[in-house]
């Protein structure tokens, strides 16, 4: 052997060395052995007849693919594989982005010199253990931050009739859904915003929806729904970015995804969830009805008052006339015997009663007198003051004391030399009469600061 790899005149062919490596693996590599890794590439082949894919590692930091290895599940393997998935005790499909436990033989392929693993059975346990633990670690976060209940907070219309749906267009779910809406003759407005509800993609058109639907506003409900899968279909809903966002919302939001043993983190997120498009549907339905049948009850009972007390105020109102009837006629007996024993008094006491008005009005005459007299006295009292007011203010009074009033010949007083002429007839009244005379000078005592007339 030593010989053969150093003599330089010896070689080795292509085809023998790949032969070589090959059986050197089958001896390192006698038994199958068990693998764990992430698929990746199995949707491009899942229908061929050879499922050619990768199984890889990533790094638990960054996500990022570090190691990866090419794995083939011949036709033969197919089925047998698939029923063990089918009878596991939570059935799911292969897929990409799913952890799984393969068991494997190491096989070298000669004609193109490449390792691969030949599969040969499958660990369901070991992948559904995978998702529960991922999905407990992400739900003991979200609860910690108190994710899942901001959105059940939120209070939910009495009449949720404007709703915004997520789901995949012209699906089993969105037709479900629809179509129990309509069977309820409700007016129901459905805004719907095509997703994506399975896949890598599907975190991230939901999350998307859901903002878009924010955005129109005035909605009092979003549903999410679909129609059921396995739970490697469903773990996209077992999404901490789905479920920030639900608790974000501002609008309540219902789930129904479709799956009847497992609850996703988007349906925990949620205000509500039920098992089925249809029965989130129906909810919905049950609470306009109980709100119709509410309204419903209150109006009979409104009738039912109504009627009654149109009932009793006829009956009030009959109480009412009779009662009115009887005080009337009992009204009209009194004033009616009253103005009997009147006439008959008239009739049979004329004379007394005339006397009595007489001396009512000689009554009235001795107060008016009497009034009369005391006015009189009082005015005659009033007048005299008034009289001796007048005395005193009499000009005749200040002219004997020596005092006198000149007038100009137009009457109007002289008050001031300005306003007298030179020639002027003037007129002086004293006590006793008056004197005419005639200006003849104007003089102006400087001594006393003023004129002298002469």
């Amino acid at each position: 052997m030593e010989d053969l790899f150093f003599n330089k005149e010896e070689f080795l062919t292509v085809s023998e060395l790949n032969q070589l490596i090959r059986d050197v693996l089958n001896m390192g590599f006698s038994n199958a052995v068990w693998v764990c890794g992430e698929i990746q590439g199995f949707n491009r082949s899942k229908d061929k007849r050879h499922v050619f894919f990768e199984l890889c590692e990533k790094d638990s930091d960054s996500k990022d693919i570090v190691v990866r290895i090419g794995l083939v599940i011949f036709a033969g393997r197919k089925k047998a594989i698939n029923d063990i998935l089918a009878s596991a005790e939570n059935a799911f499909q292969l897929k990409d982005d799913i952890e799984v436990k393969f068991l494997c033989r190491v096989d070298f392929y000669p004609p193109h010199g490449a390792i691969r693993l030949v599969v040969e059975s499958i660990d369901p346990i070991y992948t559904l253990g995978k998702i529960a633990q991922e999905k407990q670690k992400l739900i003991a976060l979200l609860k910690e931050k108190g994710v899942l209940e901001k959105n059940k907070a939120l209070s939910v219309s009495r009449v949720p009739l404007r709703i915004g749906l997520i789901t995949s267009f012209d699906s089993a779910a969105y037709n479900d859904f629809v179509s129990e809406l309509k069977l309820s003759h409700n007016a129901f407005k459905v805004f719907f915003r095509n997703a994506l509800m399975q896949g890598k993609a599907a975190e991230k058109d939901v999350c998307a929806a859901l903002r878009d639907l924010i955005q129109i506003g005035n909605l009092d409900v979003i549903v999410i729904t679909r129609g059921g899968g396995s739970i490697a279909d469903l773990s996209c809903f077992d999404s901490k970015a789905i479920a920030e966002n639900i608790a974000r919302s501002p609008i309540p939001v219902f789930c129904g995804i479709g799956h009847e043993i497992n609850i996703t983190v988007t349906d925990l997120a949620a205000h509500t969830y039920q098992k089925t498009p249809t029965a989130i549907a129906r909810l919905l339905v049950e609470k306009v009805s109980i709100f119709l049948a509410d309204i419903n009850e209150r109006g009979l009972s409104i009738i039912k008052y109504s009627r009654q007390k149109i009932e009793n105020e006829k009956q009030d109102l009959k109480d009412s006339v009779l009662n009115l009837q009887t005080l009337t006629n009992a009204f009209l007996k009194i004033h009616h015997q009253f103005l009997s024993r009147f006439s008959d008094s008239i009739i049979i006491m004329p004379d007394k009663y005339i006397f009595r008005q007489k001396d009512v009005l000689v009554n009235l005459k001795e107060r008016l007198s009497r009034n009369a007299v005391y006015r009189i006295k009082e005015t005659r009292t009033a007048l005299n003051a008034f009289q001796r007011i007048i005395d005193i203010a009499d000009p005749r009074h200040t002219l004997r004391r020596g005092f006198s009033i000149t007038r100009q010949a137009d009457g109007r007083v002289l008050k001031s030399i300005e306003k007298a002429a030179d020639k002027e007839m003037i007129v002086t009244q004293l006590f006793d009469g008056q004197l005419y005379s005639e200006i003849r000078k104007i003089n102006k005592e400087e001594k006393c600061g003023g004129h002298k007339i002469q």
